[in-house]
């Protein structure tokens, strides 16, 4: 039996790279897997030290968001961390077999963004905390029985690693643990991610519909490379665009006529549409 977790962190209301996350796990429940959301409510308390009744507030709004979205409870998991006795359990067993170092290695790739926009300065024993936590969630349906293939930010691909590391020296089957990795969005104002952590980012669902509109249209896309571009890039992470269908829009912004200013419209609507299901 296989389970397609996926997990996100609750430093403030969804931006698009999270909400596309979460769409591209609903259309996999759709499809017909197991699918477990896994809201990381003490990911923030530790991590980011928000305090524990704002954490239960926000976290309350995902599981609306989550269910809003189209996700079915009734055929997948959509939980906390907190009150989760066996996943605590089994981070601190998985916690004898991973050390100082191995969380050095599995940094963020961009943790260094997150330092310079004054995010965290260095990585503290919560953050350790946290990431030990994240890679429970893995190891403990692994220790289950299931095969588990995470679906995650390419920018967080170390935390899988980090937990097959861990499970290997556990002695667990770590070859049943695997990730697949969506496209990390570029941040608007030339930032390299959407990010809740850093103001100015993106496009976030605390935002109106109007200011959506005037961020999107005021976004110059210039960036020389299809991978720079944050409208392009929020086009491919919708859950129904295929290969076939990512490379016309390509074709599109590369020739910067009536097509890709549809596109840009398209996208920008759609992205105000999924944002105003989030409870206010």
């Amino acid at each position: 039996m296989s389970l397609d977790p996926t997990g996100v962190g609750l430093g403030g209301p969804p931006h698009a790279g999270t909400v596309f996350q979460l769409l591209r796990a609903i259309k996999l429940q759709q499809q017909g897997l197991d699918v477990q959301i896994v809201l990381g409510d003490l990911d923030s308390y530790t991590a980011r030290r928000t305090p524990l009744d704002a954490v239960r507030r926000i976290a309350d709004q995902y599981e609306e968001f989550v269910r809003r979205l189209g996700f079915d409870t009734q055929l997948g998991i959509l939980r906390r961390q907190e009150g989760h006795a066996d996943v605590l359990a089994t981070a601190f067993l998985l916690s004898r077999h991973l050390d100082d170092a191995d969380f050095q290695w599995a940094e963020e790739d961009l943790s260094g963004l997150y330092q310079s926009h004054g995010v965290f300065d260095h990585l503290t024993y919560g953050m350790k905390q946290a990431t030990l936590l994240m890679a429970a969630d893995f190891v403990q349906l692994l220790a289950e029985g299931w095969h588990v293939l995470v679906s995650l930010g390419v920018d967080e691909h170390k935390y899988v690693a980090l937990a097959r590391r861990g499970a290997e020296r556990w002695g667990l089957p770590a070859d049943r643990l695997a990730g697949i990795y969506t496209k990390m969005i570029p941040g608007l104002s030339g930032l390299p991610k959407m990010s809740k952590s850093i103001p100015g980012s993106g496009i976030d669902a605390s935002m109106t519909a109007d200011d959506i509109r005037s961020l999107l249209a005021a976004d110059s896309d210039t960036a020389p490379e299809d991978d720079g571009s944050a409208l392009l890039q929020m086009y491919a992470c919708l859950p129904e665009v295929d290969g076939r269908a990512y490379d016309r829009a390509v074709a599109a912004r590369r020739s910067g006529g009536v097509q890709w200013q549809v596109l840009r419209q398209e996208i920008t609507e759609r992205s105000i549409n999924v944002f105003s299901l989030w409870p206010r």
